[in-house]
């Protein structure tokens, strides 16, 4: 008798957006312990779309989800990239998507590291990753 449980799980892949720097986690409906994937860099958002195509179509997830910080007001500008970033990927791989608060979580992503004593240039790679992988855990604890 198959577990429906194993068989209705579902990949999520959660992004921490910067204008330079974009960090990727993915994660599963059934562990729900995100796993650090991938920064996309690039010239433009086209180029930075393409690579996360490429991620897209080798996890297959079912849904997004976007860091999004609280609204204060320097940061009005940043709000309105991270959700022309949201409807680009919505309509670009047909997926919904979900805004989870993403507050502290490049700190706690940079407290991790210090702690494995990975510091400064080192972290450059690996923070928005860490970053990504605190929102799409938020996301899990609301599951």
């Amino acid at each position: 008798m198959p577990n429906n449980i194993v068989e209705n799980f579902q990949w999520i892949m959660a992004f921490d957006f910067g204008e330079s720097r974009i960090g990727v986690a993915v994660g599963n409906t059934l562990l729900k312990i995100p796993h650090p994937v991938a920064t996309i860099t690039g010239r433009n958002k086209f180029e930075k779309l393409d690579k996360i195509k490429k991620l897209v179509e080798s996890w297959q997830p079912k849904q997004f989800v976007v860091g999004m910080p609280s609204q204060i007001e320097d940061k009005e500008k940043l709000i309105l990239e991270i959700k022309r970033f949201a409807n680009r990927i919505k309509h670009k791989f047909n997926l919904p998507y979900v805004f989870i608060n993403e507050d502290y979580t490049s700190s706690i992503a940079n407290n991790k590291l210090n702690a494995q004593n990975i510091r400064g240039v080192a972290q450059k790679s690996k923070l928005d990753q860490l970053a990504a992988c605190e929102i799409l855990q938020f996301y899990f604890n609301l599951l």
